[in-house]
């Protein structure tokens, strides 16, 4: 006979969310409270005890043991994976592998893998002008390209090394052999003024027709001495072509 009351226990377990932990330390227990008190629900817990009248008494909370994300801590468990170490990330803690941790591992030449049994491996970069190796990619060497290009090119400047040398060599002697040909030129034309130009030669004074005059020079026999033997000889003709 007379008035039942019943003591209950609620036990939470926390999300890995910070937004989850404050909603429980602050909002929670406002939260419960209105469900309690509402008629509806109150009606259904009477049901359960064959319609007897029931009330809610109070709601006591407890001092959150989890103030924030970070007291999750000494509950997050990464011992299962290899290298594996907790973090926080986007508000909630998580088991993150080496590479991640530790981004400059591969020494940014090569791409890091997280295996979980084994730890992290190193996928090394490599192309045909260079090389990454060794367990971190901390070696480097030339790739056969590189020294495909390397000796193209030294053999293309050698080549026009070459070239230029030729170019030089028959410049130099084109200009020996035209050098010679205008001094051989020049004497030619030294032989026509000296030699061939008859415009005061002996035939002015024979009387006779200059060939290379248009005209005929008349010569004045009356101051000519009779007296004065003259000999001539036959002109000679030089052959400049040897």
């Amino acid at each position: 006979n007379g008035s039942v009351v019943a003591a209950s226990l609620a036990e939470y377990s926390y999300l890995n969310n910070e937004t989850q932990i404050q909603f429980v330390n602050t909002e929670l227990e406002g939260v419960l409270t209105d469900i309690l008190n509402n008629t509806s629900n109150l009606n259904k817990i009477s049901q359960a005890f064959d319609n007897r009248s029931v009330n809610l008494k109070e709601i006591t909370f407890l001092s959150p043991e989890v103030n924030n994300i970070t007291d999750l801590k000494p509950y997050v468990d990464c011992t299962q994976f290899a290298n594996y170490t907790a973090v926080i990330s986007n508000g909630q803690w998580q088991c993150a592998g080496h590479c991640k941790t530790h981004p400059n591992y591969c020494n940014h030449h090569g791409e890091c893998l997280n295996e979980i049994q084994k730890g992290p491996i190193c996928r090394c970069y490599e192309s045909s002008l260079q090389q990454f190796y060794g367990p971190q990619c901390e070696f480097f060497r030339r790739g056969p390209a590189f020294y495909g290009a390397l000796f193209g090119s030294l053999a293309a400047v050698f080549l026009l090394l070459i070239g230029i040398i030729i170019a030089v060599y028959a410049k130099k002697k084109y200009t020996g052999i035209w050098k010679r040909s205008n001094s051989f030129n020049r004497r030619l034309s030294i032989l026509e003024d000296d030699f061939f130009d008859f415009t005061n030669s002996a035939y002015h004074n024979l009387g006779m027709k200059d060939p290379y005059l248009s005209e005929t020079y008349r010569p004045h026999l009356g101051n000519v001495d009779t007296q004065v033997q003259v000999t001539t000889d036959d002109p000679e003709v030089l052959d400049i072509n040897p």
